[in-house]
């Protein structure tokens, strides 16, 4: 074996993973959800559950993945609102694919981070007219 490659390969597999390592495989997302009284059922790709939030109860910690999230949130005399939360590639999960092609960081989903903060404001509902 080339005598240059073997350490290059060593090397590599000391590297592996890198956003695992560095960034880590769950997060937490702040959340600023006007009316306070509103609370938001956040769910992932599959439907599944994740947690609930408020206005008051503002911070859910997940786990990272490719899935957006949704946020369905509903509060008395405010339309229901649906937001999406988008998950992106971080440098760390990008750098990782150059270095061992990701597969570290896409199996344990660290090669992906969703926004740190997430702003939600509900509409009232439209007042009905009197006849």
């Amino acid at each position: 074996m080339n005598k240059t490659l073997l350490p290059l390969l060593a090397l590599a597999s000391l590297l592996g993973g890198c956003a695992s390592i560095t960034q880590g495989t769950n997060q937490v997302i702040s959340f600023s959800i006007d009316p306070q009284e509103a609370k938001c059922a956040v769910v992932n790709k599959e439907n599944g559950t994740l947690g609930t939030v408020s206005g008051k109860a503002n911070l859910l910690q997940v786990s990272k993945g490719s899935g957006d999230l949704i946020a369905n949130c509903t509060a008395e005399g405010y339309e229901q609102k649906t937001t999406r939360i988008v998950s992106s590639t971080q440098t760390a999960g990008v750098l990782g694919v150059a270095i061992d092609l990701g597969i570290t960081d896409m199996l344990t989903g660290a090669m992906w981070k969703y926004p740190d903060h997430v702003s939600i404001v509900l509409d009232k509902t439209p007042a009905k007219s009197k006849k």
